[in-house]
């Protein structure tokens, strides 16, 4: 019997998996249209869909295998942020995308612009056309989804323009309705945010279900990891020697690593719990 999970709702899809041990998830009723058109189903089990999709009956749970209160988990908004440059950030935003589930809808928002493109649009190899500023004209979400790029069959890109002066007037509220339209149509969305604090970047950590905070251990990085008001993941990239007195210091909760292509699966099992 086959049989197709869908719910963001970590709990639900745990219990759901004790009763269907063979079962595949997807995490919206976007990504289960796609599984649905890549294999048959005998019937499917969710909490986000109702009678019937794509043909196939949905089925609830038995309610004595459920949890009586399930808080709903929304789909993960992966703010990617640093406190200096050349921490490898972009290069672990790269592999993050990559690594994921070729089922999972991902969206990548860059918002590290400069004159002359960003790191991540050479690492990608995308064209130049469309970015940010062009949604930025319009601001719907039918120009939203416009001018997102393809980079893989699961993986889109709103990228930051070839010059600053196209988002000059990008705002907090932009980064807003950013997260609610990707929402719409993709289970993660990872923003890579330049090593500055503004409001642009505040409204991205504000929206962020996971902050993964990229660091080399130097003494300034914890002073201004002292500062930031969130809670955030740690991932220190061949620290300097003697970071660990700081880490006990701020109590922080990390993952050390030499290569994001070598250590990607515990990295994202790290992010994911």
């Amino acid at each position: 019997m086959k049989v197709l999970i869908v719910s963001n709702d970590r709990e639900y899809v745990r219990r759901a998996k004790e009763v269907y041990e063979d079962a595949d998830t997807a995490l919206s009723e976007e990504s289960a249209e796609i599984m649905l058109s890549k294999k048959k189903y005998d019937f499917i089990v969710g909490d986000l869909v109702k009678d019937y999709l794509g043909g196939c009956a949905v089925k609830e749970l038995d309610e004595e295998k459920r949890k009586k209160e399930i808080l709903p988990l929304k789909q993960e908004v992966i703010v990617v942020y640093s406190f200096k440059g050349g921490v490898g950030k972009t290069t672990f935003v790269k592999t993050l995308l990559e690594s994921l589930d070729k089922d999972i809808k991902v969206l990548v928002v860059d918002l590290n612009f400069r004159d002359g493109g960003s790191d991540l649009s050479f690492m990608l190899d995308l064209p130049v056309l469309p970015h940010i500023g062009m949604w930025l004209k319009e601001r719907t979400k039918e120009s939203f989804f416009e001018n997102l790029i393809e980079y893989s069959s699961n993986v889109y890109v709103l990228q930051a323009p070839p010059k600053v002066s196209l988002v000059r007037d990008i705002r907090g509220s932009d980064v807003d309705a950013i997260v609610k339209f990707a929402r719409s149509k993709f289970d993660v969305i990872i923003f890579d945010l330049p090593d500055e604090f503004n409001e642009i970047v505040k409204s991205a950590l504000d929206n962020a279900t996971k902050i993964v905070v990229l660091s080399k251990g130097t003494e300034g990085e914890f002073a201004r990891m002292k500062e930031l008001p969130y809670e955030f993941l740690t991932v220190f990239v061949r620290p300097e020697k003697g970071f660990k007195k700081y880490v006990k210091l701020l109590n922080l909760r990390y993952k050390v690593v030499s290569s994001f292509s070598k250590e990607i699966d515990t990295v994202c099992d790290f992010i994911f719990s």
